[in-house]
């Protein structure tokens, strides 16, 4: 498995909330600790790609040394970063030319922005964790990464319907999956849980979806957010 370089322990700050967030404001954060698949590694581009994570739009890239993931949202002015590109071991801007290095830290901008110093720039990182051939990541990290065994085949060549490379059954899922919500010292009552749970499995099915993956869980449930 590729070496993983952690984020800070907490990349967002307490009590963030994504812009229009579809969660309550309680449940967001517990579920931000949970650990979501976010693309196919073999689909991880050279040019940064916007993903959407419990609201939270994401840009993942690969660069030389591995692929990151990072907050779609340049410090300079908020501008997306998943319309910049990769030049040698940097991310680049695609509005103002600020250049970042690997770990979210800008190393050069024009001069003519007149900056005062390129350090106070950093985009918010995440981890980025490659297993079960998917990149894996969480918006609020927490010790080992909580990512579950899952079965896999490859599945024959078919010209109208392409292969993916993965093949999730939903009951080796269900079975595999062991949720660890939590609310520091507080316990969540079996009603709540249940919810999480549903919301949790929404999100790991529309990404699996997006992503082009074939599985065979049943229709999404409805939101309790």
């Amino acid at each position: 498995m590729p070496p993983v370089e952690p984020p800070p322990s907490r990349p967002l700050p307490e009590g963030f909330l994504p812009p229009n967030c579809t969660f309550s404001e309680q449940d967001w954060p517990v579920l931000a600790r949970q650990w979501f698949p976010v693309s196919r590694v073999d689909e991880v581009p050279a040019k940064p790609r916007q993903v959407i994570l419990l609201n939270l739009r994401l840009a993942i890239y690969r660069m030389p040394d591995g692929i990151r993931i990072g907050r779609d949202m340049c410090p300079h002015r908020g501008l997306p970063l998943s319309t910049g590109r990769i030049e040698d071991d940097e991310l680049v801007c695609a509005y103002h030319g600020l250049r970042y290095g690997s770990d979210g830290q800008c190393r050069k901008a024009p001069e003519k922005l007149a900056l005062k110093t390129v350090e106070c720039f950093r985009i918010t990182m995440f981890p980025a964790v490659e297993r079960h051939g998917l990149v894996w990541t969480c918006l609020i990290p927490q010790g080992e990464p909580g990512i579950p065994d899952i079965h896999s085949t490859i599945e024959a060549s078919d010209p109208e319907h392409p292969a993916s490379p993965i093949k999730l059954q939903y009951e080796d899922w269900m079975g595999s999956t062991k949720f660890e919500f939590s609310e520091g010292e507080i316990t969540i009552d079996p009603e709540h849980h249940r919810s999480l749970q549903d919301l949790a499995l929404n999100e790991y099915q529309r990404l699996f979806s997006e992503m082009g993956l074939i599985t065979t869980a049943p229709a999404l449930q409805p939101s309790r957010a």
